[in-house]
């Protein structure tokens, strides 16, 4: 099961082409729309299997889509110790996730779901976070991801960035990209890694590593 998380704020409709793709291409691929992210979808025509969330911030023309069409809703008070889109990871069990949220807006946020999407891959979890143009690959301990790049229609940046002031990610490998790394450690709170670009005419780019906590992002060169 693919599971497609999708968090309120100002997502663009680059997110709503990668939900529609993905549930066009994959049949078990699963929509959980969290509070907010409700408009969104409702915007986009695009029906969820779930709601789910305080709904504090749903619109009350989101709230009439998943009504109108019987979107399962489960409704959680405002008070609580979780985040919606925390919730939602709670109903994934060991499947894929794709958390669709925005990469600006609330910083508290952004940084939250950046950490989820960390924690849930040092834990085994298949998961990426993305607004549909930025991506963020989680890696943890000896783990390793492979992105076509063929995929993308516009001209990218790549960074690899270390989560753990604690520990230095170690024996860094890459493919694919302009600067390349072989076996190489990154501290966090260095920059080195930061802005690389696809290799000419490479079609994916992969990076390795033996420990630690990184991300690897992917997004538009701007």
């Amino acid at each position: 099961m693919l599971y497609l998380i999708v968090t309120g704020g100002p997502l663009p409709d680059k997110a709503a082409d990668l939900i529609k793709h993905y549930s066009d291409s994959r049949e078990d691929t699963f929509i959980i729309g969290c509070d907010g992210g409700c408009d969104f979808l409702a915007r986009h025509g695009i029906i969820p299997g779930m709601a789910l969330g305080d709904m504090d911030s749903i619109t009350d023309a989101g709230l009439k889509f998943i009504e109108s069409n019987n979107v399962f809703t489960e409704r959680y008070p405002v008070e609580k110790d979780w985040t919606d889109t925390e919730i939602a990871l709670d109903k994934t069990g060991s499947d894929e996730v794709i958390i669709v949220t925005p990469d600006s807006g609330r910083l508290d946020h952004l940084i939250a779901n950046l950490q989820l999407v960390l924690k849930e891959r040092a834990q085994g979890k298949h998961i990426i976070f993305t607004d549909g143009i930025t991506f963020c690959y989680p890696l943890s301990g000896e783990d390793s991801v492979e992105v076509d790049i063929r995929d993308f229609d516009y001209p990218l940046s790549v960074s690899l960035i270390p989560w753990n002031f604690g520990s230095d990610v170690k024996g860094v490998t890459t493919k694919g990209l302009y600067y390349a790394l072989e076996n190489h450690d990154l501290t966090a709170g260095v920059t080195f890694s930061f802005s690389n670009k696809p290799a000419k005419d490479a079609d994916k780019i992969s990076v390795s590593i033996k420990s630690g906590l990184l991300l690897v992002v992917v997004t538009k060169n701007v």
